[in-house]
Parts: structure tokens; sequence; C-alpha cells
């Protein structure tokens, strides 16, 4: 009985070392982990500090593209739009937003509605499908939009009025 009783206590030894081992590998993995997510959450807090540091040049440019930064930029869906194109031989459906200044050119936009639809379907109506094909055409039919619409609104200035065409649908056929 005495040599059955020798081994447990042996083996005791070996188990606590055992665990001591996992215990320590436990400890160091969570704290890895807990370095990693320090880590990755700083980030963004050391870029916006750098952001804060960049010229005011870049600040003026930023502001005038997004109008101030506490403000909310504003937004007018227009409806859909078909077309013929000019070619006869396609059509153009597309959904149009514009970026605007403020509310009071929101209110423009609402109140020209109709002028607004006729002048952008006799414009895009004057394209043709291989010119809207390219990059270069949708970006001068967007800057043709933003013109026909400030005319529409009387708004002779693009800071003032609409400030960037968006296109959310474009499909020729």
């Amino acid at each position: 009985m005495a040599k059955d009783a020798a081994p447990p206590e042996a083996e005791t030894p070996k188990k606590k070392g055992k665990l001591l081992i996992i215990i320590v590998a436990a400890v160091v993995v969570l704290a890895l982990a807990a370095g990693g997510a320090v880590f990755l959450l700083a980030k963004p807090a050391a870029e916006k500090k750098a952001k804060k540091g960049h010229s005011e040049e870049d600040a003026a440019a930023d502001e005038e593209d997004s109008g101030s930064a506490d403000e909310h930029p504003v937004y007018e869906k227009l409806d859909q739009f078909t077309v013929n194109l000019a070619d006869q031989e396609s059509y153009l459906q597309t959904d149009i937003q514009l970026r605007l200044a403020d509310t009071k050119v929101q209110e423009k936009v609402k109140d020209h509605m109709p002028e607004i639809r006729d002048a952008l379907i006799r414009l895009l109506s004057s394209k043709t499908a291989e010119e809207l094909s390219q990059s270069e055409g949708k970006a001068k039919l967007a800057d043709d939009v933003q013109k026909a619409v400030n005319d529409a609104i009387g708004v002779k200035s693009k800071s003032k009025g609409v400030k960037k065409v968006l296109f959310a649908a474009f499909i020729i056929q």
C-alpha cells in the first residue's frame, strides 16, 4: 500500500508545473490581445491629430468642398430620368442627386423643379451613348447638370447653389 500512495504524490508537482505553464501562457496571450486592441484603437486618434496638423489651405479647401465642418450636407434627390439619346439608338436611365450649399437652395430647387426637369431632359437627350459611356463624358455631364440647375434657380456661383452632382444610377441601353 505504501508503494501505491507514493506515485500520486510524485505526479502532483508535475501537474502543478503544467498548470503553471498554462496559466502563464494564458496571461501572455491576454496581454498581447490587450496590447493589440490598444494599438488598433489608438491609431484613429493619432490620425485625427495628424489631420488637425495639416495646413490652413487644406482646411479651407476641405471646408469649401464640404461646407462648414459642423454642418451636415444637404442633398436633393431628383426623380428618375429616362430619355432617348441623340443617336436615336439608345436611351439613358439615371437617378441624380444634388449636393446643395444649404436648405435655402434646397427650397429654391423644389420651387423650380418643373424648369429643372425640363432643362435636364433637354440636356440628357442631347447626348450620345458614345459620349456618356466614357468617364470624361459623365464628368462633363455632371458639370453641365450643375450649370443647368444653377441657371434654373438663378444662382451664379457654384459654391452658393449646386455644389456637386451625383449619379445614383446610370444605365445606357
